[in-house]
């Protein structure tokens, strides 16, 4: 694998979801706590878990350690979909609902080919 995670476009792209997640959800921070306490710090996680499991995965020598991670990050970004739907469901975000959804699912879809093209390569360090 690779020694600089960012020089991975899912990585770059799962980093830049985390920054527009974090900024969204600052400004929408009173009505998350009002609506659902505990919202932000849970989708804040599930975001960084995204390219924090990729960037992780980009310095183990073996496939199914990477692919392992990569699954991690694909229930994180289930997990960030599902909040942020819920979080549009209960009127909290409205403006950037479905670009964020949007770049979501493209990240989950990236990883899913990082994981198979991963998992294609001998095991060998």
């Amino acid at each position: 694998m690779t020694h600089n995670p960012l020089s991975l476009k899912v990585v770059q792209r799962a980093f830049a979801l985390s920054v527009d997640v974090h900024r969204m959800a600052d400004q929408a921070q009173d009505a998350m706590a009002r609506l659902s306490p505990g919202m932000r710090n849970q989708l804040l996680r599930a975001v960084n878990s995204i390219a924090l499991n990729l960037a992780e995965g980009t310095g183990h020598p073996s496939p199914a350690k990477v692919a392992a991670l990569c699954n991690t990050a694909i229930g994180s970004c289930n997990e960030v979909e599902l909040q942020l739907r819920l979080a549009r469901a209960l009127d909290i975000i409205a403006a950037h609902y479905e670009p964020l959804i949007d770049e979501v699912i493209e990240v989950r879809r990236m990883t899913f080919g990082f994981r198979k093209h991963v998992l294609a390569k001998p095991d060998h360090p």
